[in-house]
């Protein structure tokens, strides 16, 4: 007997079109459960928590199209804000378990719409994800650590830490980590129950308030054996600079991991030239100018791509580039003018382009 071919002519009749309208059988399966989905990361709300004044914790259950994750990864979360869909990316701050619940750990921005809108959500309410991303992992760690963080920074942290700490045979780990005052820290209950567990764990506190910034000075005082562990770092951007300088000072920036958070914004270069972006059959185009990202250009021209972090790490705004040359702003690097998948956030323009928008 011969085998059923989706794709052969017989499938594409018109009149069995409605069969191969992923988005109305998700509106079906989700009628029935939401979070049933043919090609949507789904989670359901578990809890939240709040961790301390402006910073809470989201407990989530996703469902089955969800990967899985590694300590210290992260996800976008979308959510429909007045019937508009918005995503953001934020750390993961559990370790993996065989419930693949993933907790994310959240700071109110006070001029954001997405966490503010996050620290509403009732246990039961669903939420889109992406699939998990991120090389700001320890699973090859076998030797000695440091963690340098700052504010919400500890949030892969204590990810990082709780996978660790579920190894028989747990690594040589310091934790230096700073904030302005002890009200201010995270998971600060969490950290006294790792230690307890984890008697080997170092934990260094560091508030600022009272003893001034942490510097590099300081960090090395802290930890003596510095040069001899892999470092792993995250928190503000200039929090990060100065721990950066140290490392490349001491020859040793090999070591150093980071998990950014910075947007990246690129404008065009006064009066260069600009290259016009084909979309698909009857849609209209719009222009880019050299130096100027294809998600910027895409919404000054009315346009409303998904996008998450602008930072070239959650993959909200990736699409199909069909022909045309482009620049990834954060490795530096041009594509061919062949087919392959892009990123609208870190991509600008070196030629006129086709693409699947």
């Amino acid at each position: 007997m011969p085998r059923l071919n989706p794709t052969s002519s017989f499938w594409q009749t018109p009149w069995l079109n409605p069969l191969n309208d992923v988005v109305a059988w998700n509106t079906l399966l989700q009628g029935v459960n939401p979070l049933w989905s043919l090609s949507e990361v789904r989670a359901r709300v578990i809890g939240l928590e709040w961790e301390c004044e402006d910073v809470f914790s989201l407990l989530l259950k996703p469902n089955r199209l969800f990967k899985g994750f590694q300590a210290g990864q992260h996800v976008a979360l979308e959510l429909e804000i007045n019937g508009v869909r918005k995503t953001r990316t934020f750390s993961i701050s559990n370790a993996p378990t065989a419930k693949g619940l993933l907790r994310l750990t959240i700071k109110i921005n006070p001029e954001g719409t997405v966490s503010k809108a996050a620290s509403q959500l009732k246990k039961g309410d669903m939420v889109g994800l992406s699939q998990a991303a991120g090389a700001f992992t320890g699973d090859a760690m076998n030797g000695k650590a440091l963690l340098v963080s700052a504010g919400s920074g500890i949030t892969p942290m204590m990810s990082l830490l709780q996978s660790w700490a579920l190894r028989a045979s747990k690594p040589d780990v310091v934790l230096v980590h700073t904030c302005r005052r002890e009200e201010q820290l995270i998971f600060g209950q969490q950290l006294q129950t790792l230690v307890h567990q984890w008697p080997e764990l170092q934990v260094q506190l560091h508030f600022s308030a009272a003893d001034g910034h942490l510097n590099a000075a300081q960090l090395v005082e802290r930890v003596p054996d510095l040069n001899s562990r892999d470092a792993f770092l995250c928190g503000p951007e200039a929090f990060k600079a100065w721990v950066q300088d140290l490392y490349q000072q001491r020859g040793i920036s090999q070591q150093l991991k980071q998990e950014h958070f910075r947007q990246l914004r690129f404008s065009a270069v006064p009066d260069a030239e600009r290259y016009t972006v084909h979309r698909g059959p009857g849609q209209p185009g719009f222009s880019a100018g050299n130096g100027q990202s294809l998600l910027d250009a895409a919404e000054q021209s009315g346009l409303k791509p998904v996008f998450g972090c602008r930072r070239g790490i959650c993959m909200s705004c990736q699409c199909k580039k069909t022909s045309g040359i482009v620049r990834n702003q954060l490795t530096q690097t041009d594509s061919s003018d062949s087919e392959e998948w892009i990123q609208l956030c870190i991509s600008t323009p070196l030629s006129d382009l086709h693409l699947e928008l």
